[in-house]
């Protein structure tokens, strides 16, 4: 039995490029824009619990070298 639906579309291979592109794009926003936003709620979650602001995103010299602050861990890189 054959299927109802036919996923063969006949279009020119410029057109199945530029959709590929238009859906992998499409694909890269939408997982931005979920990642943005889980970051967003996870830093105001944070900050509604302690008194002391989350820092998100920082770098620092040290005595002992530089480093990098991510969501308040401090991590040395050098």
């Amino acid at each position: 039995m054959q299927s109802p639906i036919n996923f063969k579309i006949e279009i020119s291979e410029t057109e199945r490029t530029r959709r590929r592109v238009l859906y992998a794009v499409t694909a890269v926003v939408l997982m931005l824009a979920f990642v943005i936003g889980f970051i967003i709620v996870y830093v105001n979650s944070y900050n509604i619990i302690h008194a002391e602001p989350m820092e998100v995103f920082g770098f620092y010299q040290t005595g002992d070298g530089i480093g990098v602050v991510i969501f308040n861990k401090f991590f040395r890189i050098i």
